[in-house]
């Protein structure tokens, strides 16, 4: 199976209440920035970006020449750049991280900040910043990289960036509140709005040309929406009842098929904990039934389509050579799935309260985001943990090898957003659709 690895973005947050104005994003080309030292030994085939969304720290880790660990080689200050704006309190949150095809990019969402930050990855220089509203929890490259949509949760909306990289220049295109588009004001006696909101919470794109995204936070608002990613409208609906999906989305790198989770911790009232994910056939924009293995026709619902995660707060996901992992918030577990029948072949431990998962490009480690003992999202009781990091686990024992705590023991530290980026040796071709 290729492999897929550009996309992978999955979780939720606390839903951030409040107005921002839509406004013109700032981008700017440094033309005298220097590359990296290819001759440097120390730079590998890969580089693993972690986001301190409790500190506002991004670090960027490499494995060892020696093949011993992992070295920290940069970090990022978002306190110290311009064009970023704190919140009243003070926060920025860098939340999730994605990258263009090509990797020369990445795109950091910023909930506290409202913000969609554009890095050049090669020299880490902040080129563009797009105010996108409060809550602003996903930005992710669309596959042709002429645009990023941005799930804004505060706004209840979905924001088009327009993304001129061989000029370093994105400006604010357009929005969709998602309430109001036809095929969900044609069905919103289904969904139970938040503030009189639905709120999009992630999304991936899939190679039949659309984007799934899902809704929430809670379970309790949860639903998902089809974007025609072109034309960047709204062209199907999938109300709660049907997929209670409120967290990860991940598209099959071969098929056309797309994955969902959902996740509530252990005392939610309303479910009294909920981990599931689902399978989706991306054509019929259908769940695939868990016993049949076939489209479902007719109508139905979640208890009809779902899956069992074994755990609870189902969230991250990541391709890992032939199969597919789930990690579940709370419980620090997870499962392995066959992809070609969607079904699970083992169960592995992780780390406390892992969030987003990412692996190295040779599949060797799977790099999972632990959470602090502060959490600044998701609900506490499924979110909180003591490790603040990044767990490293062997990508064929999926054993825990080391968890990499940059600041460790400061209470603050919260790791929410994880992403992989090739450094040499990467054919496009071989990631499969939109890498």
């Amino acid at each position: 199976m290729s492999r897929r690895t550009s996309r992978r973005r999955f979780l939720t947050t606390s839903a951030i209440a409040g107005g921002f104005a839509l406004a013109g994003c700032i981008g700017r080309a440094d033309e005298d920035a220097e590359g990296s030292d290819d001759s440097d030994d120390a730079q590998e085939q890969y580089e693993i970006w972690g986001l301190d969304q409790g500190t506002d720290t991004g670090y960027i880790y490499e494995p060892r020449g020696d093949g011993d660990g992992f070295e920290l080689v940069d970090e990022i200050d978002f306190h110290a750049l311009e064009d970023v704006t704190p919140n009243e309190e003070g926060a920025i949150t860098p939340h999730m991280v994605s990258f263009s095809s090509d990797y020369e990019y990445a795109a950091v969402a910023c909930t506290n900040a409202g913000q969609a930050l554009v890095f050049r990855t090669e020299d880490r220089e902040l080129v563009g910043s797009c105010p996108t509203g409060p809550g602003t929890h996903f930005a992710g490259f669309t596959p042709d990289d002429e645009a990023l949509q941005v799930d804004v949760i505060g706004e209840g909306t979905i924001a088009r960036i327009g993304a001129d990289l061989e000029n370093e220049e994105f400006s604010i295109d357009e929005e969709i509140r998602v309430r109001d588009a036809g095929p969900v004001a044609d069905r919103l006696d289904e969904f139970e709005l938040d503030e009189d909101e639905l709120r999009p919470i992630c999304h991936d794109y899939t190679d039949t040309g659309y984007s799934y995204h899902t809704l929430g936070p809670s379970v309790n608002h949860a639903g998902v929406v089809v974007v025609d990613w072109d034309a960047f409208e709204v062209t199907e609906v999938i109300a709660p009842e049907q997929v209670r999906a409120n967290c990860g989305t991940i598209a099959h790198p071969d098929e056309d098929k797309f994955y969902f989770t959902a996740g509530a911790p252990s005392n939610h009232e309303a479910t009294g904990g909920v981990g599931e994910w689902y399978v989706f056939d991306t054509n019929e924009h259908r769940p695939i039934d868990p016993e049949t293995g076939e489209v479902v026709e007719g109508e139905y619902t979640h208890e009809d389509v779902a899956r069992d995660s074994g755990g609870y707060d189902a969230h991250g996901f990541w391709f890992v050579g032939d199969d597919l992992w789930i990690v579940n918030r709370e419980t620090s577990d997870g499962l392995v799935i066959d992809p070609e029948a969607d079904e699970v072949t083992n169960e592995f431990e992780t780390a406390e309260a892992p969030d987003i998962m990412w692996g190295s490009p040779d599949d060797e480690y799977v790099f999972v985001t632990q959470r602090g003992p502060e959490p600044l999202s998701g609900d506490p009781h499924a979110s909180t943990g003591s490790t603040p990091g990044l767990g490293v686990q062997d990508g064929e024992s999926r054993e825990v090898v080391t968890v990499l705590q940059p600041d460790e023991g400061n209470p603050e530290s919260d790791f929410h957003a994880v992403g992989v980026r090739p450094l040499e040796g990467h054919d496009e071709n071989e990631d499969g659709f939109g890498a």
